[in-house]
């Protein structure tokens, strides 16, 4: 019986240690708490970074991540607090942690391409927007994204094919709005204005489309359009139109026979801006149409202070002093606006303005100003207009 009892007491002792199977089941239920503890403390620091308070957000989500560390959401989060307190260099560790846990999510390297893109790095950039959008090919913003920092590379051709090649979102206002973008700053404005418009179609009602819309139509030579576009713009901002989209109103309006109106615009815009050279060629040019040579001159002194090297300035002094029978000035003055002018047409129609003036046989280019057609106001007025870079003239030299 004494022996009996002792080899109990010794099955009782060699039962009560944790078997193997027995550890292992007990790791398993500590990671599942530490895990769903984690997740809590997860949930609640999103909750502090959506309400603003980061201090606490980031100190709760390393509390999140000391007790479950292989999880790529929280390192993710992680970054994302430490982004928005500019703590970049820890930002991206936090989302190069989260790439590495999980390669195959998107997010982490969308992110990592802002914090690349903040710092000026568009290529590295564009390599992690590259990977969030082949990770998440459903992403509109992974995708337009890519495209964006493209064309921020001077790689339009690979943009537009790529905005293109992409049926998936066809119905994104956004993509044929980065296409007009696009088209508007490559200098093709009537398929900048057809994208604009179907972005517009689609729901885009934003502003800065309209602003767009209204630029590209008035590079296209769309003056009228460009002007109700205009008038849209003028509701949706509370400020009113910027100095530019007033000078370019002006111009329309002269464009369309409405000289008075426009130069009253444009008028208004230089006593608003004196210091703005460029207004007051827009002023010169619609007095000139109107043969307002007394205001014309005015304007060609105001540009010869404010931009000497322009060649508008000494060609609106003496067109005036022509008129007024001053030959001398006028004499000067156009040879001065030759001398300053870069294009071999305009250069050409100023010296026989000049030979005119000292009473010589005028060449045939001297008819060159007065034509209607595109082609001759887009190579002889074009680049003296000094509005927008690649625009179409919309005051057509007037007759002598």
């Amino acid at each position: 019986m004494k022996y009996i009892l002792i080899f109990v007491l010794l099955c009782l002792v060699s039962c009560g240690g944790p078997s193997k199977t027995g550890k292992m089941a007990r790791q398993k239920a500590h990671a599942r708490m530490d895990l769903v503890n984690a997740d809590l403390a997860s949930q609640q620091a999103r909750q502090q970074f959506e309400v603003g308070q980061l201090d606490a957000a980031i100190a709760t989500i390393d509390v999140a991540i000391q007790r479950f560390s292989k999880k790529a959401e929280y390192h993710q989060l992680r970054g994302r607090i430490l982004l928005e307190q500019h703590k970049l260099d820890d930002a991206l560790r936090a989302f190069e942690t989260a790439s590495t846990l999980d390669p195959e999510s998107a997010e982490p390297h969308y992110l990592l391409g802002v914090l690349h893109q903040r710092w000026g790095d568009d290529h590295t950039a564009l390599q992690s927007y590259t990977s969030a959008s082949q990770n998440d090919p459903s992403h509109a913003q992974f995708f337009i994204a890519r495209a964006e920092t493209l064309t921020a590379l001077n790689r339009d051709v690979e943009a537009i094919e790529l905005l293109l090649s992409n049926h998936q979102f066809q119905h994104q206002a956004s993509i044929p709005a980065l296409l007009g973008q696009i088209y508007l700053r490559t200098g093709k404005p009537t398929l900048a204005v057809q994208y604009f418009a179907d972005s517009r179609s689609l729901g885009n009602d934003d502003p800065i489309l309209f602003a767009d819309l209204a630029m590209a139509e008035f590079r296209a030579g769309l003056y009228a359009e460009c002007l109700m576009t205009l008038r849209e713009l003028t509701i949706a901002t509370p400020n009113g139109l910027t100095t530019l989209q007033q000078r370019v109103r002006g111009k329309c309006l002269a464009a369309t026979g409405q000289l008075i109106q426009g130069r009253d615009i444009c008028l208004s815009v230089t006593r608003d801006t004196p210091q703005d050279a460029d207004a007051w060629v827009d002023l010169g040019f619609i007095s000139w149409k109107m043969g307002d040579y007394r205001r014309l001159s005015i304007c060609g002194n105001e540009i010869s202070k404010l931009a000497p090297a322009a060649v508008e300035g000494p060609l609106f002094i003496g067109k005036a002093a022509q008129q007024a029978g001053n030959n001398v000035l006028a004499a000067n003055s156009l040879a001065q606006a030759a001398s300053l002018s870069k294009n071999k047409e305009l250069t050409g129609w100023i010296v026989t303005s000049a030979m005119q003036t000292n009473g010589k046989s005028a060449p045939v280019l001297q008819e060159a100003p007065n034509m209607q057609a595109k082609t001759a106001e887009k190579v002889i007025v074009e680049p003296i207009l000094g509005l927008v870079e690649g625009s179409e003239p919309l005051v057509t030299v007037p007759q002598n």
